[in-house]
């Protein structure tokens, strides 16, 4: 299994690589770190809302909207 800074490397690898394909230029230090915590803030959020949902189904708990 992979460690946690191999999981946040890799993220880091990810982002360079869409910054660098959007921009067509190599992305500065600050550019990649900033967009590194964008994603992993938006990827806690829709997971967490996913797996609270998923769980709130599972225990016949889902709010009527």
């Amino acid at each position: 299994m992979t460690s946690t800074t191999q999981k946040e490397r890799l993220l880091k690898a990810k982002v360079a690589l869409s910054l660098h394909h959007e921009f067509g230029r190599v992305p500065k230090e600050q550019e990649i770190e900033y967009m590194y915590h964008i994603a992993r803030v938006l990827r806690t959020s829709i997971l967490g809302t996913h797996f609270l949902r998923a769980k709130q189904k599972h225990n016949n708990q889902l709010a009527l909207f």
